[in-house]
């Protein structure tokens, strides 16, 4: 605990020495007991709070509900609150210890001078001022962003798994699910040890109301014995993730190989807002491309409302691909015939094959075809054209490459795609090799997974290449020289930097190109760097480096992006975004970190040239 306040960190390390001595000279400290109120609504407060220790809640008294209906906010050791309160004169909200809390107070007349003589001092908390209004307008009840970003399975909402023996009887399982106020049991098969099964109320009800099961037939025939599961000190946004992708509604949790709970969706969104999950029902009902257009057109919004709560970036990309492939998928499995859904398999390419596309800007997708399918070309052509128009409508703006089904060079055969690639693995033209790259970015999203599989383990097999190969095949990230001066700092020009160009495409396209020679199988940069840390190729503090460093590109596109957004008042993703960011516009720790994650991306560059024997 630290009881002197850390002037080093924003926004006091904005203040001249003299304003910081008279901060130091007027702060006192307060303790507060649990559950006693430190601000009223309506109260003008006394000062600016900054948590020692402890917890505080906020709670709108304009909402009607109980107190978990009524909580907008929490705050933790290092936060502060009340600066909204101290500006507008007066509290909207109420503001409670959670638990034993200590805080320094910083008087209000001392804030206030403050704020007005420090304009930078001024700028970040009208700059808190807008952050603290989108935090207002998302669901009541939510945790803030950052509490559950970093939120373990096992520290949050894994219930105590209700175990039965396989040959319990289906009465007295339901019996014991209504007892412990469950949904579901795990069933232990003691042929196996150590091995469960999973039944649902729903395969209860099934096996009972609908195929005329008697009560007493064992458990264990009716259950699933292949389990999702999680790890217990796992992520509980990678959890979220799993159940998107897999469109289930709980997984088991494992520690150390031992069952130690279940992990309900309904819980799990408890911590976060309902939207997410109502997207993903709403995409698995959508039976029409309007029904998903309308579920598309809401993703902006539910973009906006992660980005205010302070989701990292990577579990934003990871949510957002998992709900983006499940609109593809849905309107591919709506829009084919069965036949062709059977012996097709499709793939999307690039970040979204990634799974590092936040906010939707074009299209990239392939498909896979199976050798002995007959698909007349005019009927195919007609179909995949339309496919693509589809697409365009639920809010997926056409690729200015023409890398869509609808280009017959995107959709081929097993053999024909085997055939392709390998003449792209002897053309050293950049544009063959960028068309390798993004090809070996793809990840599958509907169709028949097997066609998929075959050729992802036939490229793993002959695209691994030579030297001079790979040498061809990583120089496109020399092509954009780093946006950094002679002396050290950040350069753009007067259109702003391309971060994409400057720091994006270099980190993720000379990854995936030690991908390539070392066999990882992964896609998504970050697992592929993880990848290459593990097997020695990349040295733990560069690899630690570079998932920073992407980390930071793509929460400063991603904040330029609904910029651009708002201001052509686009919801449904149909407006073009850029990739340039205005240095000028960033506070100071933002330009600092910017100006850190070149030079890595700069230290980079020049240990791959060695690494791969790329000329400059």
């Amino acid at each position: 605990m630290q009881e002197t306040l850390n002037t080093t960190l924003p926004p006091f390390d904005l203040l001249t020495d003299t304003q910081l001595l008279r901060i130091q000279t007027s702060l006192s400290i307060e303790y507060f007991d649990a559950g006693q109120s430190i601000i009223a609504a309506g109260s003008e407060p006394k000062g600016l709070f900054i948590i020692i220790k402890g917890q505080v809640e906020e709670y709108d008294e304009s909402i009607e509900g109980d107190l978990d209906a009524r909580r907008v906010a929490q705050y933790s050791e290092g936060d502060l609150f009340g600066s909204l309160a101290i500006l507008k004169g007066q509290a909207k909200d109420q503001y409670v210890a959670f638990e034993e809390t200590l805080c320094h107070v910083l008087p209000a007349p001392v804030f206030l001078d403050l704020v007005r003589e420090n304009p930078a001092f001024r700028h970040f908390f009208h700059k808190g001022l807008a952050t603290m209004a989108k935090q207002k307008s998302r669901m009541p009840g939510g945790f803030s962003g950052d509490d559950f970003s970093l939120t373990r399975v096992k520290d949050s909402v894994m219930r105590p798994p209700l175990i039965v023996s396989a040959d319990c009887g289906l009465r007295d399982v339901v019996v014991a699910m209504r007892e412990q106020h469950i949904d579901s049991a795990l069933v232990d098969f003691p042929e196996t040890p150590g091995a469960f099964g999973l039944v649902t109320g729903t395969d209860l009800l099934n096996a009972l109301a609908l195929r005329g099961e008697a009560v007493t037939t064992p458990v264990g025939a009716i259950a699933t014995r292949q389990l999702v599961t999680v790890d217990a000190h796992d992520f509980l946004f990678s959890a979220l993730i799993k159940m998107t992708r897999l469109h289930i509604k709980r997984v088991v949790v494992m520690d150390q190989g031992t069952v130690c709970g279940v992990s309900e969706l309904t819980d799990i969104l408890s911590y976060l807002t309902g939207q997410t999950h109502l997207m993903g029902v709403q995409i698995e009902k959508a039976q029409t491309v309007d029904e998903l257009k309308k579920t598309s057109q809401a993703l902006n919004a539910l973009i906006r409302n992660l980005a205010a709560k302070g989701v990292k970036i990577r579990f934003m990309m990871e949510l957002l691909a998992a709900l983006n492939g499940r609109l593809v998928a849905k309107l591919y499995e709506i829009t084919m015939p069965d036949e062709v859904l059977a012996n097709t398999a499709l793939t999307v390419l690039g970040s979204e094959g990634r799974w590092e596309q936040i906010v939707k800007t074009d299209q990239d997708n392939a498909l896979i075809i199976a050798d002995d399918f007959h698909w007349p070309d005019a009927e195919k052509q007609r179909v995949l054209t339309q496919f693509t128009e589809d697409l365009i409508a639920i809010g997926f703006p056409r690729c200015p490459g023409d890398i869509m089904v609808s280009n017959p060079e995107w959709a081929r055969t097993i053999s024909d795609w085997q055939a392709v690639m390998g003449l792209w693995r002897t053309d050293m033209t950049e544009e063959t090799q960028m068309k390798m790259a993004i090809t070996l970015d793809g990840h599958f999203v509907a169709g028949n997974k097997a066609l998929f599989s075959t050729l992802s383990h036939w490229m793993q097999q002959h695209l691994r290449g030579n030297d001079i190969f790979l040498a061809h095949f990583a120089q496109p990230v020399m092509s954009f020289a780093v946006p950094l001066t002679l002396f050290g700092n950040v350069r753009q020009d007067s259109a702003g930097l391309d971060i994409k160009k400057g720091g994006i495409f270099p980190l993720v396209h000379g990854v995936r190109s030690l991908s390539l020679k070392y066999r990882v199988m992964e896609t998504n940069t970050y697992r592929r760097i993880e990848a290459l840390v593990e097997q020695g190729v990349i040295h733990e503090r560069l690899g630690r480096n570079l998932e920073s460093a992407l980390s930071l590109f793509m929460q400063l596109r991603l904040e330029t992006q609904l910029a651009q957004l708002a201001e052509a008042r686009s919801e449904d993703g149909a407006a073009v975004t850029h990739n340039r960011i205005n240095v000028r516009e960033l506070d100071r720790l933002d330009r600092d970190l910017l100006r850190e994650a070149l030079h890595v991306i700069k230290e980079f560059k020049e240990w791959l040239a060695l690494e791969l024997h790329i000329r400059g």
